[in-house]
Protein backbone atom coordinates (compact mmCIF):
# COMPACT_ATOMS: atom_id res chain seq x y z
CA UNK A 1 0.00 0.00 0.00
CA UNK A 2 1.50 3.21 -1.03
CA UNK A 3 2.14 6.26 1.38
CA UNK A 4 0.47 8.50 -0.40
CA UNK A 5 -2.65 6.51 -0.06
CA UNK A 6 -2.46 5.56 3.75
CA UNK A 7 -2.00 9.35 4.23
CA UNK A 8 -5.14 10.48 1.90
CA UNK A 9 -7.06 7.78 3.90
CA UNK A 10 -5.37 9.21 7.22
CA UNK A 11 -6.47 13.17 6.43
CA UNK A 12 -9.90 12.23 4.92
CA UNK A 13 -9.22 12.57 1.17
CA UNK A 14 -12.40 10.90 0.55
CA UNK A 15 -12.13 11.65 -3.12
CA UNK A 16 -8.99 10.64 -3.39
CA UNK A 17 -9.42 7.28 -1.60
CA UNK A 18 -11.99 6.26 -3.56
CA UNK A 19 -10.66 7.02 -6.59
CA UNK A 20 -7.49 5.07 -5.91
CA UNK A 21 -9.66 1.90 -5.16
CA UNK A 22 -11.77 2.45 -8.43
CA UNK A 23 -8.56 2.66 -10.40
CA UNK A 24 -7.49 -0.66 -8.44
CA UNK A 25 -10.58 -2.59 -9.43
CA UNK A 26 -10.72 -1.18 -13.29
CA UNK A 27 -6.78 -2.06 -13.70
CA UNK A 28 -7.70 -5.50 -12.04
CA UNK A 29 -8.32 -8.85 -14.36
CA UNK A 30 -10.68 -9.55 -11.74
CA UNK A 31 -13.27 -6.49 -12.68
CA UNK A 32 -13.67 -8.41 -16.45
CA UNK A 33 -16.85 -10.08 -16.59
CA UNK A 34 -16.39 -13.59 -16.27
CA UNK A 35 -19.96 -14.82 -15.64
CA UNK A 36 -21.00 -18.59 -15.53
CA UNK A 37 -24.38 -19.94 -16.85
CA UNK A 38 -25.85 -19.61 -13.14
CA UNK A 39 -25.29 -16.05 -12.89
CA UNK A 40 -26.33 -14.73 -16.31
CA UNK A 41 -29.79 -17.04 -15.77
CA UNK A 42 -30.00 -14.87 -12.27
CA UNK A 43 -29.33 -11.61 -14.08
CA UNK A 44 -32.41 -12.33 -16.29
CA UNK A 45 -30.71 -14.40 -19.04
CA UNK A 46 -31.81 -17.48 -20.01
CA UNK A 47 -31.11 -20.23 -23.15
CA UNK A 48 -33.64 -20.07 -25.50
CA UNK A 49 -36.08 -23.31 -25.13
CA UNK A 50 -34.95 -24.86 -28.38
CA UNK A 51 -31.27 -24.68 -26.86
CA UNK A 52 -28.79 -22.76 -26.44
CA UNK A 53 -28.69 -19.06 -27.06
CA UNK A 54 -27.62 -18.53 -30.78
CA UNK A 55 -25.23 -15.68 -29.90
CA UNK A 56 -23.10 -18.38 -27.76
CA UNK A 57 -23.36 -21.53 -30.43
CA UNK A 58 -22.11 -19.79 -33.49
CA UNK A 59 -19.61 -17.81 -31.18
CA UNK A 60 -18.90 -21.06 -29.68
CA UNK A 61 -18.76 -22.85 -33.09
CA UNK A 62 -16.73 -20.04 -34.54
CA UNK A 63 -14.03 -20.05 -31.38
CA UNK A 64 -13.49 -23.76 -32.14
CA UNK A 65 -12.48 -22.78 -35.40
CA UNK A 66 -9.87 -20.36 -34.49
CA UNK A 67 -8.49 -22.78 -31.97
CA UNK A 68 -8.46 -25.90 -34.36
CA UNK A 69 -6.28 -23.17 -36.84
CA UNK A 70 -4.05 -22.80 -33.59
CA UNK A 71 -3.57 -26.60 -33.50
CA UNK A 72 -2.51 -26.76 -37.27
CA UNK A 73 0.12 -24.20 -36.59
CA UNK A 74 1.50 -25.82 -33.72
CA UNK A 75 1.92 -29.24 -36.07
CA UNK A 76 3.55 -26.81 -38.63
CA UNK A 77 6.37 -25.34 -35.51
CA UNK A 78 6.97 -29.29 -34.60
CA UNK A 79 7.60 -29.69 -38.06
CA UNK A 80 9.81 -26.64 -38.04
CA UNK A 81 11.44 -28.50 -35.11
CA UNK A 82 11.73 -31.57 -37.21
CA UNK A 83 13.67 -29.87 -39.93
CA UNK A 84 16.37 -28.63 -37.47
CA UNK A 85 15.14 -25.14 -36.33
CA UNK A 86 15.71 -24.41 -33.25
CA UNK A 87 12.54 -23.22 -31.45
CA UNK A 88 11.67 -22.79 -27.52
CA UNK A 89 7.94 -23.87 -25.78
CA UNK A 90 7.46 -19.86 -25.89
CA UNK A 91 7.96 -19.29 -29.35
CA UNK A 92 6.02 -22.00 -30.73
CA UNK A 93 2.93 -20.54 -28.18
CA UNK A 94 3.68 -16.90 -29.73
CA UNK A 95 3.05 -17.98 -33.33
CA UNK A 96 0.32 -19.60 -32.33
CA UNK A 97 -1.29 -17.11 -30.82
CA UNK A 98 -0.73 -15.06 -33.39
CA UNK A 99 -1.97 -16.70 -36.06
CA UNK A 100 -5.61 -17.29 -33.86
CA UNK A 101 -5.21 -13.15 -33.18
CA UNK A 102 -5.07 -12.70 -37.04
CA UNK A 103 -8.25 -14.92 -38.44
CA UNK A 104 -10.65 -13.20 -35.26
CA UNK A 105 -9.48 -13.99 -31.31
CA UNK A 106 -9.84 -11.39 -29.35
CA UNK A 107 -6.13 -9.91 -28.65
CA UNK A 108 -6.75 -8.24 -25.46
CA UNK A 109 -9.13 -11.01 -23.40
CA UNK A 110 -7.52 -14.67 -24.89
CA UNK A 111 -9.59 -17.51 -23.48
CA UNK A 112 -6.13 -18.84 -21.63
CA UNK A 113 -2.52 -18.67 -21.75
CA UNK A 114 -1.33 -21.13 -24.41
CA UNK A 115 0.68 -24.25 -22.93
CA UNK A 116 3.03 -25.90 -25.38
CA UNK A 117 4.52 -28.35 -23.26
CA UNK A 118 7.27 -30.56 -24.38
CA UNK A 119 8.98 -33.63 -23.26
CA UNK A 120 8.96 -33.63 -18.78
CA UNK A 121 6.93 -30.51 -19.01
CA UNK A 122 4.55 -32.13 -20.45
CA UNK A 123 4.15 -34.45 -17.02
CA UNK A 124 2.55 -31.25 -15.52
CA UNK A 125 -0.59 -31.05 -16.82
CA UNK A 126 -0.35 -27.29 -17.44
CA UNK A 127 2.88 -27.39 -18.38
CA UNK A 128 5.74 -24.99 -17.20
CA UNK A 129 4.63 -23.67 -13.84
CA UNK A 130 6.88 -20.98 -14.35
CA UNK A 131 6.39 -19.40 -17.54
CA UNK A 132 2.29 -19.78 -17.64
CA UNK A 133 2.77 -23.37 -19.44
CA UNK A 134 5.33 -22.35 -22.37
CA UNK A 135 8.64 -21.83 -21.25
CA UNK A 136 12.27 -21.31 -22.65
CA UNK A 137 12.42 -25.36 -23.10
CA UNK A 138 13.71 -26.24 -26.70
CA UNK A 139 11.64 -28.53 -28.29
CA UNK A 140 13.54 -31.60 -29.53
CA UNK A 141 13.32 -34.70 -31.89
CA UNK A 142 11.55 -37.49 -30.26
CA UNK A 143 9.75 -35.22 -27.23
CA UNK A 144 5.98 -35.66 -26.65
CA UNK A 145 4.37 -32.28 -27.06
CA UNK A 146 1.03 -31.07 -25.38
CA UNK A 147 -0.41 -28.38 -26.85
CA UNK A 148 -3.51 -26.79 -25.31
CA UNK A 149 -4.95 -23.72 -26.81
CA UNK A 150 -8.06 -21.50 -26.71
CA UNK A 151 -9.43 -18.69 -28.65
CA UNK A 152 -12.25 -16.17 -27.58
CA UNK A 153 -14.99 -14.41 -29.99
CA UNK A 154 -17.63 -12.35 -29.19
CA UNK A 155 -16.72 -13.25 -25.52
CA UNK A 156 -16.88 -16.69 -26.04
CA UNK A 157 -13.89 -19.20 -25.51
CA UNK A 158 -12.68 -22.43 -26.47
CA UNK A 159 -10.18 -24.98 -25.18
CA UNK A 160 -8.76 -27.63 -27.15
CA UNK A 161 -5.98 -30.18 -27.01
CA UNK A 162 -3.93 -32.01 -29.04
CA UNK A 163 -0.83 -34.18 -28.47
CA UNK A 164 2.29 -34.97 -30.61
CA UNK A 165 5.44 -36.24 -31.01
CA UNK A 166 8.17 -34.98 -33.04
CA UNK A 167 9.44 -37.62 -35.30
CA UNK A 168 7.22 -39.65 -34.13
CA UNK A 169 7.77 -42.99 -32.10
CA UNK A 170 8.26 -46.90 -31.67
CA UNK A 171 8.23 -46.79 -28.10
CA UNK A 172 5.25 -48.77 -27.04
CA UNK A 173 4.41 -46.69 -23.27
CA UNK A 174 4.27 -43.64 -25.62
CA UNK A 175 1.47 -45.65 -28.29
CA UNK A 176 -0.42 -47.76 -25.11
CA UNK A 177 -0.51 -44.45 -23.55
CA UNK A 178 -1.82 -42.40 -26.26
CA UNK A 179 -4.22 -45.25 -27.68
CA UNK A 180 -6.03 -45.56 -23.74
CA UNK A 181 -6.61 -42.26 -23.73
CA UNK A 182 -7.83 -41.68 -27.44
CA UNK A 183 -10.03 -44.62 -26.79
CA UNK A 184 -11.10 -43.53 -23.38
CA UNK A 185 -12.45 -40.66 -24.75
CA UNK A 186 -14.28 -42.38 -27.72
CA UNK A 187 -16.04 -44.47 -25.20
CA UNK A 188 -17.60 -41.35 -23.42
CA UNK A 189 -19.27 -40.05 -26.37
CA UNK A 190 -22.76 -41.71 -25.96
CA UNK A 191 -23.28 -40.75 -22.99
CA UNK A 192 -22.38 -36.98 -23.68
CA UNK A 193 -26.39 -36.27 -23.32
CA UNK A 194 -29.04 -34.04 -21.51
CA UNK A 195 -29.83 -35.59 -18.19
CA UNK A 196 -26.59 -37.99 -17.43
CA UNK A 197 -25.59 -37.31 -14.25
CA UNK A 198 -21.84 -35.44 -14.73
CA UNK A 199 -19.96 -38.05 -12.56
CA UNK A 200 -20.47 -40.84 -15.48
CA UNK A 201 -18.52 -39.86 -18.16
CA UNK A 202 -15.30 -39.95 -16.25
CA UNK A 203 -16.24 -42.74 -14.68
CA UNK A 204 -16.08 -44.53 -18.17
CA UNK A 205 -12.94 -43.19 -19.20
CA UNK A 206 -11.19 -43.82 -16.16
CA UNK A 207 -12.48 -47.31 -15.81
CA UNK A 208 -10.95 -47.73 -19.56
CA UNK A 209 -7.62 -46.10 -18.36
CA UNK A 210 -7.55 -48.20 -15.13
CA UNK A 211 -7.89 -51.12 -17.36
CA UNK A 212 -5.28 -50.51 -19.17
CA UNK A 213 -2.52 -50.03 -15.97
CA UNK A 214 -2.41 -46.77 -16.59
CA UNK A 215 -5.30 -45.05 -13.48
CA UNK A 216 -2.89 -43.75 -11.28
CA UNK A 217 -1.19 -41.91 -14.06
CA UNK A 218 -4.64 -39.97 -14.44
CA UNK A 219 -4.59 -37.12 -12.22
CA UNK A 220 -7.83 -34.65 -12.87
CA UNK A 221 -11.11 -35.16 -14.12
CA UNK A 222 -12.67 -36.05 -17.38
CA UNK A 223 -13.53 -32.06 -18.27
CA UNK A 224 -15.77 -28.94 -17.47
CA UNK A 225 -17.54 -26.59 -18.90
CA UNK A 226 -16.74 -23.80 -20.63
CA UNK A 227 -18.53 -20.32 -21.69
CA UNK A 228 -17.16 -16.77 -21.13
CA UNK A 229 -14.91 -18.38 -18.65
CA UNK A 230 -12.73 -21.59 -19.81
CA UNK A 231 -13.79 -23.48 -16.37
CA UNK A 232 -16.76 -23.48 -15.73
CA UNK A 233 -19.72 -25.96 -14.43
CA UNK A 234 -20.52 -29.21 -14.69
CA UNK A 235 -17.02 -29.94 -13.54
CA UNK A 236 -17.20 -34.45 -15.48
CA UNK A 237 -15.91 -36.23 -12.05
CA UNK A 238 -16.32 -39.44 -10.24
CA UNK A 239 -15.79 -40.20 -6.97
CA UNK A 240 -11.97 -40.08 -7.13
CA UNK A 241 -10.75 -36.60 -5.84
CA UNK A 242 -9.63 -34.18 -8.32
CA UNK A 243 -6.43 -32.51 -7.39
CA UNK A 244 -6.51 -30.43 -9.72
CA UNK A 245 -9.93 -28.52 -9.04
CA UNK A 246 -10.41 -29.84 -5.80
CA UNK A 247 -13.66 -31.64 -6.30
CA UNK A 248 -14.95 -34.77 -6.90
CA UNK A 249 -17.92 -36.93 -7.08
CA UNK A 250 -20.27 -34.94 -9.46
CA UNK A 251 -24.47 -35.73 -9.44
CA UNK A 252 -25.09 -32.67 -11.71
CA UNK A 253 -26.92 -33.76 -14.85
CA UNK A 254 -25.49 -32.38 -17.90
CA UNK A 255 -28.17 -29.97 -19.33
CA UNK A 256 -29.16 -28.70 -22.93
CA UNK A 257 -26.94 -25.79 -23.11
CA UNK A 258 -23.92 -26.86 -21.64
CA UNK A 259 -20.82 -26.54 -23.48
CA UNK A 260 -18.31 -29.41 -22.32
CA UNK A 261 -15.08 -30.57 -22.79
CA UNK A 262 -13.70 -33.94 -22.64
CA UNK A 263 -9.76 -34.30 -21.90
CA UNK A 264 -8.24 -37.69 -20.72
CA UNK A 265 -4.75 -37.34 -19.33
CA UNK A 266 -1.76 -40.07 -18.88
CA UNK A 267 1.04 -38.14 -17.29
CA UNK A 268 4.29 -40.33 -16.95
CA UNK A 269 5.91 -37.75 -14.25
CA UNK A 270 9.78 -36.80 -15.45
CA UNK A 271 9.28 -38.32 -19.03
CA UNK A 272 5.92 -37.23 -20.66
CA UNK A 273 2.19 -36.82 -20.38
CA UNK A 274 -0.55 -37.39 -23.52
CA UNK A 275 -3.63 -35.20 -23.45
CA UNK A 276 -6.30 -35.41 -25.98
CA UNK A 277 -9.18 -32.59 -25.27
CA UNK A 278 -12.40 -31.90 -27.61
CA UNK A 279 -15.33 -29.49 -27.26
CA UNK A 280 -18.99 -30.52 -27.17
CA UNK A 281 -22.53 -29.00 -26.82
CA UNK A 282 -25.14 -30.92 -25.52
CA UNK A 283 -28.56 -30.16 -27.55
CA UNK A 284 -31.66 -32.44 -27.82
CA UNK A 285 -30.48 -34.41 -30.13
CA UNK A 286 -27.59 -35.47 -27.66
CA UNK A 287 -24.42 -33.17 -28.75
CA UNK A 288 -22.37 -31.78 -31.03
CA UNK A 289 -18.99 -32.63 -31.50
CA UNK A 290 -17.55 -29.37 -32.49
CA UNK A 291 -13.76 -30.35 -33.06
CA UNK A 292 -15.12 -33.66 -35.21
CA UNK A 293 -13.52 -32.35 -38.30
CA UNK A 294 -9.43 -31.81 -36.27
CA UNK A 295 -7.85 -34.91 -36.28
CA UNK A 296 -6.62 -36.51 -32.93
CA UNK A 297 -5.84 -40.26 -34.01
CA UNK A 298 -2.25 -41.62 -33.54
CA UNK A 299 -1.27 -41.02 -37.31
CA UNK A 300 -1.63 -37.09 -37.14
CA UNK A 301 0.02 -37.10 -33.75
CA UNK A 302 3.07 -38.37 -34.95
CA UNK A 303 4.89 -35.94 -37.00
CA UNK A 304 6.99 -37.11 -40.01
CA UNK A 305 9.20 -34.90 -42.68
CA UNK A 306 6.93 -36.31 -45.37
CA UNK A 307 4.08 -34.08 -43.17
CA UNK A 308 4.83 -30.79 -45.12
CA UNK A 309 6.29 -29.74 -48.30
CA UNK A 310 7.84 -26.43 -48.79
CA UNK A 311 4.47 -25.53 -51.53
CA UNK A 312 2.36 -26.17 -48.87
CA UNK A 313 3.80 -23.86 -46.32
CA UNK A 314 1.97 -20.65 -45.05
CA UNK A 315 4.72 -17.95 -43.53
CA UNK A 316 3.34 -18.04 -39.99
CA UNK A 317 5.97 -15.09 -38.95
CA UNK A 318 5.37 -12.15 -38.07
CA UNK A 319 7.00 -8.74 -37.55
CA UNK A 320 4.54 -7.47 -35.00
CA UNK A 321 4.97 -7.00 -31.58
CA UNK A 322 2.53 -8.76 -29.33
CA UNK A 323 4.06 -8.46 -26.20
CA UNK A 324 1.78 -5.31 -25.62
CA UNK A 325 -1.56 -7.59 -25.50
CA UNK A 326 -3.22 -6.96 -22.13
CA UNK A 327 -5.06 -10.14 -20.17
CA UNK A 328 -7.88 -8.40 -20.84
CA UNK A 329 -9.79 -5.74 -22.15
CA UNK A 330 -9.92 -1.99 -21.50
CA UNK A 331 -12.93 -0.57 -23.17
CA UNK A 332 -14.05 3.06 -24.08
CA UNK A 333 -16.04 3.13 -21.23
CA UNK A 334 -13.40 2.46 -18.80
CA UNK A 335 -11.05 4.76 -20.62
CA UNK A 336 -13.81 7.46 -19.98
CA UNK A 337 -14.17 6.49 -15.80
CA UNK A 338 -10.04 6.42 -15.57
CA UNK A 339 -10.43 10.28 -17.15
CA UNK A 340 -12.91 10.90 -14.57
CA UNK A 341 -11.27 9.89 -11.78
CA UNK A 342 -8.04 12.14 -12.79
CA UNK A 343 -9.82 15.05 -13.21
CA UNK A 344 -11.47 14.46 -9.65
CA UNK A 345 -7.59 14.25 -8.58
CA UNK A 346 -6.42 16.91 -10.08
CA UNK A 347 -9.51 19.02 -8.92
CA UNK A 348 -8.90 17.46 -5.05
CA UNK A 349 -5.16 18.68 -5.44
CA UNK A 350 -6.29 22.31 -6.97
CA UNK A 351 -8.93 22.67 -3.48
Amino acid sequence: MSESFLNDCEHGNFVRVIAYLLILILMSPLAVACETEVERALNGWFPSPTGISPDKDESIRESVRLASIGQEVARYQLWRVLNGDELSERQIADEIDRAMVENGSNPNWPSFDTIVASGTNGAIPHGDPENNGAGPKIVEIGDVVVVDLGARVNDWVSDVTRTYIVGGTTNQTIIDSYMAVYDAQNLTFPVLEAGTPAWVPDDIARAHIEDQGFGDLFIHSLGHGFGVCVHEPPLLSSTRSDPLFGLNYNEQPLMIWDALTVEPGIYHDGWFGIRIEDDFLINSDGHEFLTADLPRDLEWAMITLEDYTPTSLIDTKSGEDDSSYLPYPIGFVEVFVLIAIIVAIKRDDLE
